[in-house]
């Protein structure tokens, strides 16, 4: 059994991440160098998320019916330049909250 932290920092946090990105691409048509700038992160990590070499794309389609609406959202205010890194961060940190309280990572803990 893998504790917690290793299941969110390895799996968690860069599908979250990944959905963020993607949804900027799609959504709002930016760049990966202006996703990258927003986000604070390199383009090639851009990169790699939209080709599913960071991320799990299995993981994403249930975290879309867990926190499909707190992504959009952040994505939303990523987007209008609304939020600093800093901010953005903290941001990932409430979803990663929500999931908890929801119980989605019991999932991960019994595997």
């Amino acid at each position: 059994m893998k504790p917690l932290c290793e299941i969110v920092s390895g799996q968690v946090l860069p599908t979250i991440r990944a959905m963020v990105v993607k949804d900027l691409i799609k959504r709002y048509e930016l760049s990966q160098v202006e996703v990258a700038k927003k986000l604070g992160i390199t383009q090639p990590a851009v990169s790699q998320y939209i080709s599913a070499l960071r991320g799990k794309g299995g993981l994403e389609k249930k975290l879309m019916k867990v926190v499909g609406k707190e992504i959009r959202d952040l994505s939303d205010d990523v987007a209008s330049g609304r939020l600093s890194q800093a901010e953005v961060i903290k941001r990932y940190c409430a979803i990663c909250s929500l999931m908890k309280k929801k119980g989605i990572f019991r999932v991960f803990q019994s595997a």
